[in-house]
């Protein structure tokens, strides 16, 4: 038995067969795939629970709510998708960012309120000639830096692995017109941006997290840092709590602009991402060596 812990796309049953989508928990002790989607946390007391689980799959590439050292001690590996969603992700990010330099959230709300002396009011900035700071140069962050260049932006990249990303992150957040985050969450990133980093930004900066919401310390610091001006535009397609709550006053700031975890999810990238997890996975179940596993 294949089980999903949420819908799938139709390509992975083409490669898979039958999937049982729901109620995954009760169905582990017969489930020898289990496909991870969404906010779900595979634990321990899971892996326990499922004596014939040969595989888990995982329709992307973080694996922060699998708990992967448990599973490797079974022997389960544990099968990811790294790059099949890279450009939709860039792109999402830069169109988060385009937007808050454009200030579109706030020229929007200006025709509704029928206040056109907005345009003459808000400073809108351009891409050409802005500093784009990126911290985690994978391939996404890399797509990201090939969509800035492309624009006329100049780009500092922050990454302790890899060796051309080699600005410090407090020299990065000084210098950057615009800061996007992708890197993983783990303990060591967790609540990497806080309110010390987010006191030495630019002033102005527009901060742009498409990654984890584990990445920023908490939605009260965002808000303290945009109403103090260090941040001028806040873009979120992650939460570390997801769904976040729609009451915080974070959502009501004009410069905020937010998506449910959603912009690497283009049609194509669906597709890409759950046709590269399920062939991960039928490869296990047939007794080969999967191409990407964590």
């Amino acid at each position: 038995m294949i089980v999903a812990t949420g819908p799938v796309h139709p390509v992975a049953e083409e490669i898979l067969g039958e999937i049982v989508v729901g109620d995954w928990r009760a169905r582990l002790a017969d489930a020898e795939a289990l496909i991870v989607r969404g906010d779900v946390d595979v634990t321990t007391d899971d892996l326990d629970a499922a004596p014939k689980l040969r595989v888990i799959g995982r329709s992307g590439v973080g694996v922060d709510r699998v708990d992967v050292e448990a599973a490797r001690a079974r022997g389960i590996p544990v099968v990811v998708t790294p790059g099949a969603n890279a450009r939709a992700v860039a792109e999402g990010a830069l169109t988060l960012a385009l937007a808050l330099l454009k200030r579109v959230p706030e020229l929007g709300a200006a025709v509704a309120a029928r206040d056109w002396e907005a345009r003459d009011r808000l400073a809108i900035r351009d891409a050409r000639g802005a500093t784009l700071g990126i911290v985690g140069f994978g391939r996404i962050g890399r797509e990201l830096a090939d969509l800035g260049r492309a624009l006329g932006m100049q780009v500092l990249a922050h990454d302790p692995l890899v060796d051309d990303a080699t600005t410090p992150l407090d020299a990065l957040f000084e210098n950057a017109d615009v800061v996007s985050l992708h890197a993983p969450l783990t303990p060591e990133t967790r609540a990497l941006v806080g309110p010390e980093l987010l006191s030495r930004a630019k002033p102005g900066l527009v901060l742009v997290n498409t990654a984890r919401g584990g990445l920023v310390s908490s939605l009260d610091d965002l808000l303290a840092a945009l109403e103090s001006g260090r941040l001028g535009g806040l873009g979120l397609d992650v939460f570390d709590e997801e769904p976040p709550d729609p009451a915080h006053p974070l959502f009501a700031h004009p410069r905020v602009l937010a998506t449910p975890h959603a912009l690497g999810q283009t049609v194509g990238a669906r597709e890409a991402v759950f046709r590269a997890m399920a062939e991960g996975v039928a490869a296990v179940l047939r007794g080969d060596v999967p191409p990407n596993v964590a």
